[in-house]
């Protein structure tokens, strides 16, 4: 795996407000308190900015570490055990959330409100960002 440069890339994303990057200890405590183990990028990418705004659309396309608890405890409450394996990091401003395994695996998934089932969109999160096959990064 390659790791993403996350400050290159983020700084030179137009249209995004960066956030001060959370700490080591942050990202453990809410790993803990979501029983979760955050896959390596998505570690990396909260140490350089503690969630990502998109100025143009006006959400958080990766939500601030605080916000995690109750996003993925509100949404695991709707889907019940077919979301239990996923941790929601982020959304696509529908409210279509982005997810990554809970024991920090590979992949990242967007849950389909409509099929009520995770759909794949990359091996892992610097895939996903730089990628940027998604609609909302057009």
């Amino acid at each position: 795996m390659v790791l993403t440069d996350w400050h290159r890339l983020l700084k030179t994303a137009e249209g995004f407000q960066l956030r001060p990057g959370a700490t080591e200890e942050n990202l453990a405590a809410y790993e803990k308190q979501l029983e979760a183990c955050f896959p390596l990028q998505l570690r990396k990418l909260y140490l350089v900015s503690d969630g990502v705004f998109d100025e143009r659309g006006r959400w958080f396309v990766i939500w601030p570490l605080s916000e995690l608890p109750w996003r993925n405890q509100h949404d695991w409450g709707k889907d019940g055990a077919r979301r239990c394996e996923l941790v929601a990091f982020g959304d696509d401003g529908t409210g279509a959330p982005f997810c990554v395994p809970r024991d920090g695996g590979p992949g990242v998934f967007v849950w389909d409100p409509l099929t009520a089932a995770p759909q794949w969109l990359a091996n892992d999160v610097g895939d996903f960002w730089s990628g940027r096959s998604l609609p909302m990064f057009r």
